[in-house]
Parts: structure tokens; C-alpha cells; sequence
């Protein structure tokens, strides 16, 4: 059946109208960490409308998987706890502050109570029948009316009047088609195909309407939903003398083959569940109204019990809603703290702006003690800090707010246990008529007190609040403990991978001095075996130079605390020349690279660290022989007395003919490069050239371009000249 476009505009995005008892549940269930999906999917299962909104999530495109979520249970799964508390929030947030005037205006109480009755017995006749999807015959007839919501909530009034002015679902059908071109059926399973499943519940929901002749060659979904309609419609209104012997029950006895004592049989378990369910939300079904949403009938009088129960379920409604809006941006800043101090700074002001009692003050379980000691914070009196409060009920209030998990105060006249001198410490220290204690409970654990400071008056109006602080506490409690954690984790990971870098430095360390060490001692063997004026001799020192330089450098892998070696007088152009007679040729010359020097004969000698001066060389010569794998230039060139924001320096310029550096690396240049970005490459090298020239007190800069080279300009402080 085709719906007409207008139709389909006015109900794509309108939101259906929940039980507002099942939503406050389904909010606390979803804040409760021991809640299981079972018990979830068990409540959700309870409200059509919700039923709907958690199917039409979970099978988004997003979210659903390859055949889509059939169960309660397959959707919560799909959904995952963070995705079902925003869902319950946003779904309170609406009831709080409702977009459509219809879901205060109507009453969906018998609309609920025979979807669900329908729900029950589709899934007793399915299970009846050995049908192997009962909890798809359950959802299919919990859903059957469905479109009665969306055509109410797109349509309005016009639909409302038209409900108003049936007596049964024959007539509303038939006036449904007559008016708006399509009925609540065709709406529902509209409804349904948005979800794709591999599922004959939109053609049970479009067919429930269908006359016996018709359903008797359906599907047995089908067939099971129409059967669980009919009885559910026409149980009730048929006399005593008149059950089973109506045509429609004939027709559902011979199709589904089950004896009319067991359909009246299962029509009045699944009334007792239905009753059972509606006495513990606090409703209650009208014995003469129709099974559709219906004008609200608000009381004139105040103390209309129906009308308080409604009123206190919104009032707590609203009351999450505030919770919300004040916790959320609060637990956001409260994440992005270093420091459980400056969590408890934060957490003491927004207290004493939230509640107008003052700053609260911290009791938190000491570590490895079973006692309650106050925290050493800026603000807190210093004597807290010096109490150790016994974990044992009856020893304090405070204790006993900790085993009870519940807020006390000092003011009550039957509270659970003595006001210990414990107690008359913190009201003295505070300078206070008396005290209120709310727990910080992080899930099962309770870490501790907010103690706030109070007077025998502001305990009276404080009964409508603590709801309130006490979700503030649990928000204090997780916060501080989320931070603890991470930090637990941060130091265990940061332990574990000292010790394995030390192990493995210790192991290269070990393993690479030895030939080292023999490679230095045959250079000494090789060098006394040439005549003194061979030039091989000023080349083998530099060698020896180098090995040294390499040796201080693996040692330095297994001793981190070791410094940089030794500084002295240093001539920066003779450290060039020196490391040019030992790698031009194999970082430069071997690949085609002419080597351009420009060292000015008037630099002075600098106080620096030689190893060091030497690696930043190295690692830039490298990163330029490698750029210029197919020839080029290299030019290295020195300046005397540049002058570095008013400090006198000396410059090492470096410049290259290569390809330059990519511009996404620039702003990241001098940090670690992820190594999957060049292959057989750490990605570190210039890190390391950074970190060096920060530790001589000098500065590196990078300039490039595409396709015009790379220069690196480093600078290096002079000595300071004499003033005489």
C-alpha cells in the first residue's frame, strides 16, 4: 500500500511519546552499572514507543550489522552502554521539553496497555506453536499499532478527533483509509522497513487488519499477530456465552490448530502480566475506553491521585534534566585536570556555587587503611588532615555513611548511629552547628566524605536537594577515580618500558663495546706500524675520534643519568674538515654530490660538547646524502659574530639541492616522524638534532621549498668578549 507524500513528510521525523514511568526506569537502569542487557531489553520491551525508537537506532545504517538486530537484546549489544545513556537521555530531555503539544495533551495509558497485552500473547501463541522467533512475535505484536503514534504526532488533531469518534478498530481503520488515504497498519510497517531485517514483522503489522479469509493465507507471523490481535480486541467484549464461538475465534482455532480453553487460558496470563506491570509503574487502564490514545481528562482537583503521580514523575524527570545540564560541562572540565589536587579544587568550588553551603571538605579512605583522613589541599584546615576515622559502622556517622552508601546528616533524630566525638570533631574544626555527610561512591567502591558545615535550619530544606548532591558526589567520585586510574596506568606502562629500555640498552651496551674496543686497539696496532710522517696518521686519529664518540654514546644508552661528555675549547671549522676526511666519500661523493665549504677563517673557538657538535653534523649530512640519491650539491659554510636576539653566535649553515621537505612535515619537523611515513627509517633523527642543540643553548632552523632544496641554519652561542 502506497502512503500518500504527505503523509510520509509529516511523521519521518516525529517522535514517538513514551510511557513517562517506564522512561524514569529505563533512565535509572541505564545509569546503574549492574544493570544487565537482559534487564534493559526486559524494560525497554514494555513501551512500543521506546521498543521502536531502540530498533530504529540499533538498525541505522551505522550501527546495524549484517543481517540487522531482530531482538531487544541484539540492539542493546548493537548499541553498547555510552550509546543507550545519551539515548536515555535524549529521550527524558524530550518528555521534559516536549517538541508537540499531543504528548500532553492525549493519554496513552490504554494504548499501552493492549500493545503490550498483544505483545504477551503473540509470544505465548508463537511459543504455543514452536515458532522459533517468539521474541520477534512479541516485538511484531507490541508494534502493531504503532502507526497510531506517528499519524497522531504528524497529523495532530485532525487524527485526534478521528480517534475520539471510534468506538473500535474496524471503524478506525476504514475512517483512517477514507480521510488520509492510508492507514495506522501501512504507517507501521513503513515504520518497520526503515530497519531492513530479514523479517515478515512489517507484513504482520500491515496484515492485522486483514479479514480471516485473507490471513488464512499468510505467513505464520502473521497469522500469530492477528490471531493475538483479535483476541485482545474482542476477549473483553464478548459475552460469556459468546466465547469461542465467534467466526473470528473459529477461524484462529482451525488455522493455528490450539483449543479455545487454551486461548482464553493464555489470554488471561498475559492480562495478569500486563496488570502486574502497569501496578508497578503506578497506571491504570479504563475499563470503557478504547485502545487508543485519548484526551487527557485532567482533574480540576489538586489532589487527584492519578494526576500527583504524573506530576511527581515529570517533576523527577526534570530533575535528571537539570542533573545533566549541570554535570555534563562539569565532568568535561573536571577530565581535562592534571592533578587529583586540582580535582578536589574544582570540585570544592562548584560545590559551594551549586548548593550555597559553603565549600564542602574532603574525608577520603586512606590508602591501604581501612580509615577516613582529610586531604592536605590549599583551603583545607590542617587538622582534618591529622583525624583517622575507623571504617566501622558505629564508630562515626561518617563510617557508617561510608558502609551505608547513603548521605546523613547530624540533625536526624533516628539516624543510624551516635554522633561519635569523631564527629564533634569536624562540627568544632568547622566551626559549625552541625553536619552533613554525602558519600563519594565511584560504582561499588566508596572513596571517601563531602563533609559540608550546616545549621538545624538548612538541614530541613536540604531533604530536597540531596538527590541532587549526592549525584554531584558520584560525579566527584568517578572523576577522581577515572584520573586515578589513568594514572596507575600511565606509571605501570612507564615502569615497564624503563625496564625493558634498560635491559636492552644494558644488552647493546654489553654487546657492542667489546668490538669496539677491539677495533680501537688493532687502529693503535695499525698506527704504530706507520712511519711517523705518513699522512694515514691524522686520518686514523680521527677514526679513533669517532669510535669514541660512538662508545660514549652506547654507554649513555644504559646509564640515562650520564651527562654529555666533557666541553672544552672548540673549532667548529676543524671538526668539519676533520669529519669530511671520513664520510664525504660515503655520504656524498659515492653518490654524485659535490661538497661546496665556506668556513670563515675568523671564527672563534666556542665552549660546547664535540660528540654532540659532531652527531647534529652527522644526522643532517645523512638526511642530505639520502634526499640527493642521484646527485646534487652540498654546501657547508660557517659565520663569525651573528647576532641571535641580541646574543653573539656563530652560524653552521647547511644547504642542499635536493627535492626539500614536504609541507606536512614542517610544522612537525624537529618531532618524532611516524617510521611508517619512510620505511627502514626511525623518524627521529632531527628530534634528536633538536634535543641536542637545545642542550648546547643553541637554536635550529629549517627553511625549504619544493623542488629548491633544504637549508638548515644553526646557530651556537660565542664566548663572551672581555670587557677590558
Amino acid at each position: 500500500m502506497r502512503i500518500p507524500e504527505a503523509i510520509l513528510t509529516s511523521i519521518e521525523s516525529m517522535p514517538l511519546p513514551s510511557i513517562p514511568e517506564i522512561l524514569l526506569q529505563f533512565m535509572h537502569l541505564v545509569e546503574d552499572d549492574h544493570t544487565s542487557m537482559a534487564e534493559l531489553a526486559a524494560l525497554v520491551g514494555q513501551d512500543p514507543s521506546l521498543t521502536a525508537r531502540v530498533l530504529t537506532m540499533a538498525n541505522s545504517p551505522a550501527l546495524r550489522g549484517r543481517a540487522g538486530a531482530h531482538t531487544l537484546i541484539q540492539c542493546m549489544v548493537n548499541l553498547g552502554a555510552r550509546r543507550v545513556r545519551s539515548l536515555a537521555a535524549c529521550l527524558v530531555v524530550q518528555e521534559v521539553f516536549p517538541q508537540t503539544a499531543y504528548t500532553q495533551t492525549y493519554n496513552f495509558t490504554d494504548f499501552w496497555g493492549h500493545s503490550v497485552r498483544v505483545g504477551e500473547m503473540a509470544r505465548d501463541l508463537a511459543s504455543k506453536l514452536k515458532y522459533p522467533h517468539a521474541e520477534e512475535a512479541y516485538l511484531a505484536g507490541l508494534l502493531h499499532d504503532v502507526g497510531q503514534l506517528l499519524l497522531l504526532g504528524g497529523v495532530g488533531d485532525r487524527y485526534g478527533d478521528l480517534l475520539e469518534s471510534c468506538s473500535d478498530e474496524p471503524t478506525l481503520h476504514d475512517l483512517e483509509y477514507s480521510r488520509f488515504g492510508t492507514d495506522h497498519a501501512a504507517i507501521g510497517a513503513w515504520l518497520v522497513d526503515q530497519w531492513q531485517l530479514p523479517s515478515f514483522m512489517a507484513d504482520s503489522i500491515l496484515f492485522h487488519h486483514k479479514s480471516a479469509e485473507e490471513i488464512a493465507s499468510a505467513d505464520s507471523l502473521s497469522q500469530i499477530v492477528w490471531s493475538a490481535h483479535v483476541v485482545c480486541a474482542y476477549h473483553t467484549r464478548a459475552e460469556p456465552t459468546q466465547q469461542g464461538h465467534t467466526p473470528d475465534f473459529a477461524v484462529i482455532t482451525a488455522m493455528l490448530g490450539i483449543d479455545p480453553a487454551d486461548v482464553f487460558s493464555m489470554y488471561e496470563a498475559c492480562s495478569g502480566r500486563v496488570a502486574h506491570i502497569a501496578s508497578s509503574l503506578g497506571l491504570s487502564e479504563s475499563s470503557d475506553a478504547t485502545p487508543f490514545p485519548h484526551t487527557a481528562v485532567v482533574s480540576a482537583d489538586a489532589s487527584c491521585p492519578l494526576q500527583n503521580a504524573r506530576a511527581a514523575v515529570h517533576s523527577q524527570m526534570a530533575d535528571v534534566v537539570r542533573d545533566m545540564a549541570l554535570m555534563q560541562p562539569l565532568q568535561q572540565e573536571l577530565a581535562l585536570l592534571e592533578s587529583e589536587v586540582d580535582i578536589l579544587l574544582a570540585l570544592r568550588e562548584s560545590a559551594r556555587i551549586l548548593f550555597g553551603l559553603g565549600q564542602p571538605v574532603f574525608l577520603l579512605v586512606a590508602p591501604g587503611k581501612r580509615a577516613l583522613s582529610g586531604v592536605d589541599v590549599d583551603g583545607q584546615l590542617p587538622l582534618l588532615s591529622q583525624l583517622e576515622i575507623p571504617l566501622e559502622t558505629k564508630q562515626s556517622l561518617a563510617a557508617t555513611v561510608i558502609v551505608e552508601k547513603q548521605s546523613r546528616t547530624t540533625f536526624e533524630k533516628a539516624g543510624p548511629a551516635e554522633i561519635s566525638l569523631f564527629d564533634t570533631q569536624i562540627i568544632r574544626i568547622l566551626g559549625s552547628e552541625g553536619l552533613l555527610y554525602v558519600p563519594l561512591n565511584a560504582h561499588e567502591r566508596v572513596i571517601g566524605v563531602m563533609v559540608y558545615g550546616i545549621s538545624s535550619a538548612q538541614s530541613g530544606w536540604l531533604q530536597k536537594r540531596i538527590n541532587w548532591m549526592a549525584n554531584f558526589a558520584h560525579l566527584a567520585a568517578a572523576s577522581i577515580e577515572a584520573w586515578r586510574s589513568m594514572h596507575g596506568r600511565e606509571q605501570t606502562l612507564e615502569a615497564a618500558l624503563t625496564k625493558r629500555f634498560e635491559q636492552q640498552a644494558r644488552k647493546v651496551v654489553h654487546e657492542a663495546s667489546n668490538p669496539l674496543g677491539i677495533i680501537k686497539n688493532y687502529l693503535n696496532i695499525v698506527r704504530q706500524k706507520l712511519p711517523d710522517q705518513n699522512s694515514m696518521l691524522h686520518e686514523l686519529d680521527i677514526l679513533r675520534e669517532e669510535i669514541d664518540r660512538v662508545t660514549h654514546i652506547v654507554r649513555r644508552m644504559g646509564n640515562a643519568t650520564e651527562a654529555l661528555s666533557a666541553t672544552g675549547k672548540l673549532d667548529i671549522n676543524s671538526v668539519i674538515e676533520n669529519m669530511l676526511v671520513l664520510y664525504e666519500e660515503s655520504l656524498f661523493t659515492s653518490r654524485g654530490i659535490t661538497v661546496k665549504k665556506t668556513l670563515d677563517p675568523r671564527l672563534v673557538l666556542i665552549s660546547s660538547d664535540q660528540d654532540s657538535i659532531k652527531q647534529i653534523l652527522l644526522n643532517i649530512w645523512n638526511n642530505a646524502g639520502e634526499a640527493m640519491a642521484s646527485g646534487g650539491s652540498f654546501v657547508i659554510s660557517t659565520h663569525n659574530d651573528v647576532n641571535q636576539n641580541g646574543r653573539a653566535s656563530i652560524e653552521i649553515r647547511l644547504s642542499d639541492s635536493g627535492p626539500g621537505l614536504p609541507s606536512d612535515i614542517m610544522p612537525h619537523l624537529f618531532k618524532p616522524l611516524d617510521p611508517n611515513r619512510r620505511p627502514g627509517h626511525s623518524g627521529v633523527g632531527l628530534s634528536i638534532v633538536a634535543g641536542l642543540v637545545e642542550r648546547l643553548d643553541g637554536c635550529i632552523t629549517c627553511q625549504s621549498e619544493a623542488g629548491r632544496g633544504t637549508v638548515f641554519s644553526i646557530l651556537l652561542p660565542q664566548p663572551e668578549r672581555d670587557a677590558t
